[in-house]
């Protein structure tokens, strides 16, 4: 009966405290919140620059529904404040979210409003990954006395750590990591933190702070502890002469310190860490006290001084992730396979050539193993071992990543490991075909094989992955037709760039590849048209240049084609007009039909597409006038190359609006008038104001994947004399070719303002006027050709300022004076460079530079002041000399002076004498 009564008193109790929860609850909900605290929140959201709408939902009464806050269901009171970038790794987590734009999710405020004094009751706030530049952590903050989590990280707060966060001291999770412009100078406050559990002080100036380690080690619930890139090793010897406990401490993390070998000495007391983070120092052995961590499960070392063998962890058989990549190991010992709980190893980046036992039999007994990195070593066939011993029911292993390495041929064992899902062996030696056992593999999501010496077909076997997303083997000797490769209908991304692929394009592609994103077949020998098909793909990128395409390029493309950014059709033999239909695809950033037959106008469509970075369409028969929407279309736009086509008019001073653009390249066209006097104004080709040097400023996640398509880009550009093809260094490449037209006028000064460009090319057209005066302010000039005009006057001497220049032609022009000196132009000395100026002189030519006619007027105007006779006689003498000279002179060059096709028939066989003189040389120096 005493025990019934219990039970039911018990009960009561508890119907009544979730009875008065619900009330208290409803209540709550029926009300809203706290009109104060409602005030409070309003004032900090008007404080923020808010440019993705983040905090759109507080609107309204009832503050306690807005995002990111959180109310007290029983009192009402705001006690959760949670404003981190939902791009930022979430709490007590390392990642990010993927595919997640930190910037464009940025809140930014001058400073931490005080209206969050109002907010008494807070437990939790949160404002990490947002912007308060040049801000200090406010000192109000420690009137926040029920704080238990705090973070501000990564929000760009600078200044000293303040002290009176010591008073917030129900604090358990403190997060100021990634802070660089934080500073600890004393770090006693941080011992009246007792019940803290997680610091992240990461990035912040811990040089000064005396004692920390010894302050760490007096808290008693302190478990997890982020010290990384701190300045640690400005705290050795003297602040670590004795050992510190650490004994309850799970998670150390001392990276980016450059910490050396006995700076770790004091930490051996770590009985119960499971996950230890030395990597980025200075290390070459691994502390003595490794041994003892007998909970150990994670060990970073990558990126230390390590070299020749492993350290000796074989007795670490709690270990699951191992990370030693970005050392200097020379092998990999067998005892490694002892390490049975291993899932995840990482040995990259090192100088491994032999592998004791084998790699198979490491495979073979680490079942467990899901991860194994070792790329970027000098790992050869016959480490890799013939089969793989039976000391597993299963394998586990699902990533396996051995490129840039000196493999040379398939492993044959892989097929056993029926879990893969992603297989790397690019950038080997690997010959052969790909095994037909490669299908066996069925969870294959990517399959890496590029740079490879792989010939013969493409085995039909593939089709039986039907997880298979991502497949790479550009760069290889396959062949066949490419209506014969059978492919799964999953995969997304298909590259077979650069190899001996024939045959036609399937018409059907649209059925056989329904998923397809990425379309890479450049550099085979395709033939046939390209099919309306392509049109019904949702494709991002297509790449089919550098075959043998005919016909007309389809006019079927739609506005429902939205991730449509980069279609490559370059160097083919495609016919026709530009489609009109190009016009719908709004996304497009990359646009390459240049080198093929495409005929017409500049088509009006593509003044659509708003978001060009690169437009191509050199080396066809393109024709009619340039239009002046380009310059007000394409703000983005940094390549612009119409080269070799056969444009006509004037260059639209509209041009001028393309305040991005790099390269600029009309070339042999048949365009004629003046070079716009507003050239100048081009800032993307200035110095400090380019893309490029703001593209390493604006690191938003956009302009990564921007970067990393930069990359595969590819233009033909004339440079020092030569064509050449620029392809991974392009976004680097500021150069103006608008050579071989039928330009007049005078070169603008303006055009000195172009400090970017590496390249100008004016040659081959009907300027007059003088080189200007600034020249020598164009300092990045590595190549300058002003040859085949009609320039006059003098060299300016401060061409000898180009210390980056070393190609130079000014030949076949009307220049005269002496050739200005300096230590850039002496390397090209070349006499070729001024060939067709007659009236220059002084070295590199033979001809002696004399007094010019107003220096010599000069000197007769002093000897008839001084009524000296004789000398008005020598005068005259010279004289008659001299005008016998100028009429033997002009009886041979003035005619050359005087007939412009005379004196360009003259350089060209200049030209075509020097030409032929080197290739004797060359000839010369082969036979000896």
């Amino acid at each position: 009966m005493q025990s019934s009564s219990c039970l039911s008193f018990d009960f009561a109790v508890a119907f009544l405290v979730t009875a008065f929860a619900l009330l208290s609850s409803s209540a709550h909900s029926s009300l809203g919140c706290i009109e104060e605290e409602r005030q409070a929140l309003v004032n900090i959201k008007e404080s923020f620059k808010d440019s993705s709408s983040r905090l759109s939902s507080w609107k309204g009464s009832d503050c306690c529904q807005w995002k990111g806050v959180g109310c007290s269901n029983i009192s009402g009171h705001v006690i959760k404040l949670d404003l981190r970038n939902p791009c930022s790794p979430p709490v007590y987590q390392r990642y990010s979210p993927p595919d997640c734009p930190f910037y464009e999710n940025v809140l930014e405020a001058q400073h931490v409003h005080h209206s969050i004094l109002q907010l008494k009751y807070l437990t939790f706030l949160d404002l990490s990954g947002n912007r308060f530049p040049n801000s200090s952590i406010p000192m109000f903050i420690q009137s926040l006395e029920h704080l238990q989590t705090l973070s501000l990280s990564d929000s760009l707060f600078s200044g000293r750590i303040p002290h009176v966060l010591g008073n917030l001291t129900k604090l358990n999770y403190l997060d100021l990591g990634l802070s660089s412009h934080l500073f600890v100078d004393d770090s006693d406050w941080i011992s009246k933190l007792s019940s803290l559990q997680y610091l992240d002080l990461s990035h912040v100036n811990l040089g000064k702070a005396e004692n920390l380690f010894q302050v760490l080690s007096m808290l008693p619930s302190l478990s997890e502890i982020h010290l990384a890139k701190c300045r640690l090793n400005e705290l050795f010897p003297h602040q670590l002469a004795r050992a510190i406990n650490f004994s309850r401490a799970q998670i150390l993390s001392l990276a980016e310190n450059e910490l050396e070998d006995r700076m770790l000495d004091a930490f051996q007391n770590l009985t119960s860490v499971t996950y230890i983070d030395l990597s980025d120092n200075n290390l070459i052995s691994t502390p003595f006290w490794l041994s003892s961590c007998t909970k150990l499960n994670t060990l970073m070392l990558n990126n230390n001084a390590f070299f020749g063998s492993f350290p000796p962890l074989q007795n670490m058989s709690s270990l699951t992730v191992l990370h030693l990549s970005n050392n200097n190991f020379d092998s990999v010992p067998s005892w490694l396979a002892m390490l049975k709980g291993l899932a995840v190893l990482d040995l990259e980046g090192n100088n491994l050539s032999h592998i004791q036992g084998s790699l198979a039999s490491i495979l073979g007994n680490c079942c467990h193993l899901q991860e194994l990195y070792m790329s970027g070593n000098k790992i050869q066939g016959d480490a890799l071992g013939d089969s793989i011993p039976s000391g597993c029911i299963s394998y586990d292993l699902e990533r396996l990543y051995m490129s840039y390495n000196e493999l040379d041929r398939f492993p044959e064992w892989l097929k056993q490991f029926v879990n893969l899902q992603y297989l790397d062996l690019s950038e080997n030696h690997i010959n052969g075909s790909i095994p037909r056992t490669i299908g066996q593999l069925k969870k294959l999501v990517s399959l890496y094989l590029q740079s490879n010496k792989l010939s013969r077909n493409i085995p039909y076997s593939l089709v039986q992955l039907q997880n298979l997303q991502n497949l790479d083997i550009n760069q290889n000797h396959l062949e066949g037709f490419i209506a014969d490769i059978r492919l799964p209908k999953s995969l997304l991304y298909l590259n077979l760039t650069n190899n001996h692929i024939t045959g036609s394009l399937p018409q059907d592609i649209d059925d056989r590849l329904p998923n397809l994103t990425h379309l890479l077949l450049g550099n085979n020998l395709i033939t046939g048209s390209i099919p309306n098909s392509l049109c019904n793909l949702d494709l991002y990128h297509i790449e089919l240049s550098e075959n043998m395409l005919s016909g007309e390029i389809p006019n079927c493309w739609t506005a429902s084609q939205t991730q449509l950014t980069a279609i490559n059709l370059a160097s083919n033999k495609l016919s026709g007009v530009i489609p009109s239909s190009f016009g719908n695809l709004l996304g497009l950033n990359w646009f390459h039909l240049n080198n093929n037959t495409l005929h017409g106008s500049f088509p009006s469509s593509l003044r659509n597409l708003k978001n060009l970075l690169i437009l191509d369409i050199g080396e066809n028969l393109m024709s009619g006038i340039l239009p002046s929407w380009i310059g007000n279309t394409f703000s983005s736009l940094q390549i612009l190359i119409l080269r070799q086509n056969k444009f006509s008019g004037t260059i639209p001073s509209e041009l001028c609006q393309l305040s991005a653009l790099q390269i600029l390249d009309l070339s042999n066209n048949n365009l004629t008038g003046s070079i716009p006097h507003c050239i100048g104004n081009l800032t993307g080709m200035i110095l400090g104001k380019n893309s490029v040097s703001q593209s390493s400023k604006n690191v938003t996640d956009k302009l990564k994947v921007e970067n990393l398509e930069w990359y595969e880009q590819q233009v033909r550009q004339v440079l020092k004399g030569r064509e050449l093809d620029y392809t991974r260094i392009v976004k680097l490449l500021c150069n103006m070719d608008l050579s071989n037209n039928n330009l007049s006028g005078s070169i603008p000064e303006g055009i000195t303002l172009l400090s970017a460009l590496h390249g100008l090319n004016l040659s081959h057209n009907h300027l007059s006027g003088q080189i200007p005066k600034k020249i020598g302010e164009m300092k990045s000039l590595e190549s300058l050709d002003l040859s085949h005009n009609q320039l006059s006057g003098t060299i300016s001497d401060s061409i000898s300022s180009l210390t980056s220049l070393s190609h130079l032609n000014l030949s076949c022009n009307n220049l005269s004076g002496p050739i200005p000196k300096g230590t850039q132009l002496t390397t090209l000395g070349d006499d070729f460079i001024y060939a067709g100026n007659p009236f220059l002189c002084g070295p590199p030519l033979p001809n002696e530079c004399f007094l010019d006619d107003s220096q010599h007027g000069h000197e007769v105007e002093e000897q008839n002041e001084d009524g000296n006779e004789d000398k008005l006689e020598k005068i005259w003498f010279y004289f008659v000399i001299a005008t016998g000279y100028a009429i033997g002179f002009w009886a041979v060059i003035g005619s050359l002076f005087m007939s412009r096709s005379w004196r360009h028939a003259h350089c060209q066989c200049i030209d075509e004498m020097v030409r032929r003189i080197k290739s004797l040389q060359c000839s010369w120096q082969g036979l000896r």
